[in-house]
């Protein structure tokens, strides 16, 4: 399910979040595996802060492939910014001012932090996106193999 380079990867990542006391959830396909979802995982979404986000850009740099910046396609125009970690690809991405695409209708998202949940995964305590606000994100975005998935794990 998570392989060596996703999970040295994820190290990394929190373990920086910790020692610089960043905020943070885990999103996406990996927040789906930590609920039980079996996807294959492909690269880590992390959510931070609007407040932390040039922070999180600056400690990251060595890994950086898509520096921060406005993202809009026919999905998302949100704040993000792209890495290679152990050829893991990490997208961050800041919580507040995001917005999806929903039959061509743009949607805030309203990501609250605080409610993240912490689980424990391989070892790691980490914040993860409640389970119902990746269903209720992946019904916005017409996913409707993930939420089927999804709703299984309730």
């Amino acid at each position: 399910m998570i392989s060596e380079n996703h999970l040295k990867t994820l190290k990394l990542l929190i373990s920086t979040f910790d020692e610089y006391q960043i905020l943070y959830q885990i999103t996406g396909g990996l927040a789906g595996n930590i609920y039980g979802s079996t996807w294959p995982l492909q690269d880590i979404d992390i959510e931070v802060p609007q407040t932390r986000i040039a922070e999180v850009a600056k400690l990251f740099g060595e890994y950086t492939v898509r520096p921060l910046s406005r993202f809009i396609d026919e999905e998302f125009d949100l704040m993000f910014l792209a890495l290679r970690i152990n050829d893991i690809d990490v997208e961050i991405n800041q919580a507040e001012d995001a917005f999806i695409f929903s039959d061509g209708i743009r949607i805030q998202l309203d990501t609250d932090l605080s409610q993240a949940r912490r689980l424990n995964f391989c070892g790691l305590n980490l914040l993860v996106q409640p389970l119902d606000d990746i269903i209720k994100y992946k019904k916005l975005l017409k996913r409707h193999n993930d939420v089927s998935d999804l709703i299984k794990l309730r």
